[in-house]
């Protein structure tokens, strides 16, 4: 685990291995080809209540796309993925067939962590990727990597919570925590340093009153989380499903305080950022957009009307980390927006609190690094929900 004082030096590490463009990490998971990709992770199992779809977003039926047909020569497209549930999206037109009808193959590749994910993205060895926001990508924008927020791949808001602050089940039996006041002297863990779950839990010490060094932040990649839960090596820890799931599985987590609560209720948790293969190539851009709003689509009717349900849960149980039907009857799902639009609100207070704290000095903003013109052309082409 690095401690909390470490974690400007972790950042600083993750800025100069992309400006020096060396080689990367490889992928902790071996790559796979859609649409016959074979997932390696562990199965998890029920966490709490099933979502429902928010009113005013409910998408409605997708029309059919007005595109021609898919050209002939296909291009294979190296996708960066920390696995999370909200990579539905790209899973379900991976396995339909969205991306081979627009001349597309999806190559995925795993990694554990967001920084290990940024290094290999900055260096060319995979074309887009799902991730958080966070100080690493502008970092990563600042030293010259060409690379544009393109797309919303997951949000949370209420009865779509994905994104959780989870505490250590005994201490939440026992009433020894209660309150996040009362982790004082306690051990909280975050996926990465300066992203959105460092930002979350930060938020949280600050809101509970708590100082600087009351609180031992230590920096542990999801996967790592249920094991230090059950050894008692940390009190509480920023996760997302499916890693929630595998602590409340195991026994070891409880479900605490939604990620939401601290960005007025709506969070942009994930979203789809190109690189300079896609970015060179604006039909190719436009063409996977469409693709990608077609699997959104289908997730959002599954989820909310359970349309075509069964077939959607089956791909992502071959996809993804969770391996249990059952499971998807009770986990609470990530919001996909079915235009693809990310949660403006929620990037420009991420932004700001990366700036306020110290934790970014560099030029640019996420607005500066976003392009929702992929997007807004695959929505008018389907139909705008």
């Amino acid at each position: 685990m690095l401690r909390r004082g470490t974690i400007l030096l972790v950042v600083l590490g993750l800025i100069l291995a992309v400006a020096a463009c060396a080689p990367a990490a490889a992928p902790t998971a071996t790559p796979t080809q859609a649409p016959a990709a074979k997932p390696t992770a562990a199965t998890t199992t029920a966490p709490t209540a099933a979502p429902t779809k928010p009113a005013a977003t409910t998408p409605g039926a997708s029309a059919a796309p007005t595109t021609a047909a898919a050209p002939s020569k296909q291009v294979t497209l190296k996708f960066g993925s920390i696995q999370s549930a909200s990579d539905a999206g790209v899973y379900i037109a991976m396995d339909k067939g969205y991306y081979q009808e627009q001349g597309i193959n999806i190559e995925v590749n795993n990694f554990r962590t967001v920084g290990d994910l940024i290094a290999p993205f900055g260096t060319g060895q995979v074309d887009f990727i799902a991730t958080p926001l966070s100080i690493a990508l502008l970092a990563s924008a600042d030293r010259g990597v060409e690379m544009k927020i393109v797309a919303d791949k997951g949000q949370s808001l209420p009865k779509w919570e994905f994104a959780w602050i989870v505490l250590r089940k005994d201490l939440a039996d026992s009433g020894q925590v209660k309150t996040p006041a009362d982790l004082k002297g306690m051990r909280v863990a975050v996926p990465s340093p300066g992203s959105l779950g460092d930002q979350t839990v930060q938020v949280m010490i600050e809101q509970a009153g708590l100082k600087p060094g009351d609180v031992n932040v230590d920096v542990l990649p999801f996967t790592d989380q249920a094991a230090a839960l059950a050894n008692k090596g940390i009190a509480a820890g920023y996760a997302v499903e499916p890693y929630v799931a595998t602590g409340i599985q195991q026994g070891f987590a409880t479900k605490w305080i939604p990620n939401s609560q601290y960005f007025n209720g709506r969070t942009e948790t994930a979203t789809i950022i190109f690189g300079p293969t896609i970015l060179k190539d604006q039909d190719l851009g436009r063409r996977f957009m469409i693709a990608y709003l077609k699997g959104v689509r289908d997730y959002n009717k599954a989820f909310t009307t359970k349309e075509g349900r069964d077939g959607v849960i089956g791909i992502l149980t071959k996809y993804s980390t969770i391996k249990d039907p059952k499971l998807y009857d009770v986990m609470e799902m990530p919001y996909l927006d079915p235009n693809g639009t990310p949660d403006k609100p929620s990037m420009d207070a991420q932004y700001k609190w990366f700036v306020s704290k110290g934790l970014y000095t560099g030029k640019r903003t996420f607005d500066d690094i976003t392009d929702l013109s992929y997007v807004n052309y695959a929505a008018q082409q389907l139909g705008k929900q």
